[in-house]
């Protein structure tokens, strides 16, 4: 685990994100359908936009715990509507770390300078979890339910001798940041199932910074790897923004900040424990 207080994010960068867009389906008692296809084309469809905030500032306080220095960032697709099981690669690929037997003949990564993980790319073996999990969610091309999630991760993990428990991040019907905070300070990433979100890459400016998001207005689900929480001194007053490091399950902007609070809707998360 690596634990930080300060951490620098160099350069402003853009990426171009296509999809196939999906409505915000209702399936009988299986509820929200989650039906993002992330694959790279080279332009933005109509789910996808971009866009560039600015926060000026007096002063400015950080703290961030990062459970990884390079989370999981896998980004294979293995069919149409499939961020569920990209999310659930990632998802088994963190917890490969403590049981190498979940993907075989796959290395789930380093410790550098004894201290920091970084998490290996993505590999065939990564590419087979997908398909697998495509299949054990019963992901069809409108999408995956939360239920499906959960219930393809769990009969994943009983097939390798191991189990799943899941706590809710949720409070009276809203995301809680402390809930989450406290599990990822446990070691367990929380699994975002949102309608919209956004992945931001952040420029650190002595007086101000800058935040580039790609947007998106699909049902998705990602991962959430460890927190960022920015606290500004303003010339209107005092500012918190609240930040996690996520793999989104895109093939560009892999992995970046998603701000809970900006164009997005939290429709649950999980803190997810395999073991």
């Amino acid at each position: 685990m690596l634990h930080l207080t300060t951490i620098g994010l160099s350069l402003l960068m853009l990426g171009t994100l296509g999809a196939a867009p999906c409505a915000s389906l209702k399936n009988g008692d299986d509820g929200l359908r989650f039906c993002e296809t992330i694959v790279y084309n080279g332009t933005n469809d109509d789910t996808h936009s971009t866009e560039i905030v600015r926060r000026d500032f007096i002063s400015r306080e950080k703290s961030v715990y990062d459970l990884a220095i390079i989370p999981p960032r896998y980004t294979y697709s293995p069919a149409v509507s499939s961020c569920a099981a990209v999310a659930g690669s990632n998802l088994i690929g963190f917890y490969d770390r403590y049981n190498e037997d979940l993907i075989p003949n796959h290395k789930s990564g380093s410790l550098i300078a004894g201290v920091a993980y970084s998490y290996s790319s993505q590999d065939e073996a990564t590419f087979a979890l997908a398909h697998t999990l495509y299949d054990y969610m019963g992901t069809d091309e409108t999408g995956t339910t939360e239920a499906q999630f959960v219930d393809g991760i769990k009969k994943f993990c009983k097939e390798k001798g191991m189990s799943v428990s899941t706590a809710s991040c949720m409070s009276s019907g809203s995301f809680s940041f402390s809930k989450a905070k406290t599990y990822i300070e446990a070691n367990q990433p929380i699994v975002f199932f949102v309608s919209g979100y956004n992945v931001g890459f952040m420029a650190e400016r002595d007086t101000f910074d800058s935040i580039g998001y790609s947007l998106s207005t699909a049902n998705h689900v990602m991962v959430g790897f460890g927190y960022y929480i920015y606290n500004y001194v303003t010339t209107a007053g005092n500012v918190t923004d609240y930040y996690f490091n996520v793999a989104s399950g895109a093939a560009i902007d892999s992995a970046g900040l998603y701000n809970i609070n900006f164009k997005t809707r939290i429709i649950d998360a999980l803190a997810v424990n395999i073991y």
